[in-house]
């Protein structure tokens, strides 16, 4: 059975709902998974690192319930979803993000030859970023967030995302074909 595409509106009802009774969370949880888990994917290039990521974030989550506020609920979801991931670096890991990201979507069935080596200078600049522009792209690209959530997430307005990311695809674009000699 498809169901109806929830509006931010009907987000927002049905966490404030979910504050008396987490069984009404299931809604959210159905909502974000695919794009928490690809979220905490990117970020790690760990199968079950991202598995058991996502799932930390939505007990996060339930256990938050009391402390949502109000507000987009996706930008308060990936909050969670970003700093558990922090978290989980800082843990494990000297804090390093994103580490082969780009190359893991070209060891699926990429068969060309051209195409893997342009995907691996792609992931050679997207590893060279600083941390906040990778968590830009993570962001946007595999969160799938718009630049207001994006910009509730980094503590910026939704207009200076989206100059930070068109000059970032434009730096990455114009990187590529120097690089390359070919137009991205």
């Amino acid at each position: 059975m498809h169901r109806p595409a929830m509006t931010p509106d009907d987000e927002i009802r049905i966490l404030r709902l979910a504050q008396h009774d987490r069984l009404l969370f299931a809604p959210i949880y159905e909502a974000y998974f695919e794009r928490v888990y690809a979220y905490c994917l990117r970020r790690t290039g760990n199968v079950q690192e991202a598995e058991d990521l996502c799932s930390l974030v939505f007990i996060r989550a339930l256990g938050g319930l009391a402390g949502y506020r109000g507000g987009m609920v996706a930008a308060w979801l990936f909050t969670i979803a970003h700093n558990t991931v922090v978290k989980h670096y800082r843990a494990k890991h000297p804090i390093t993000a994103l580490d082969d990201a780009v190359e893991i979507a070209v060891e699926s069935d990429l068969n060309e030859v051209d195409e893997m080596e342009m995907w691996r200078t792609v992931a050679g600049l997207v590893k060279a970023l600083p941390d906040e522009q990778r968590e830009l792209l993570a962001l946007t690209l595999d969160a799938g967030l718009n630049s207001q959530q994006v910009g509730e997430i980094m503590g910026k307005n939704a207009t200076a995302v989206r100059v930070q990311l068109h000059r970032l695809l434009k730096q990455l674009r114009e990187q590529y074909e120097k690089i390359s000699g070919e137009p991205a």
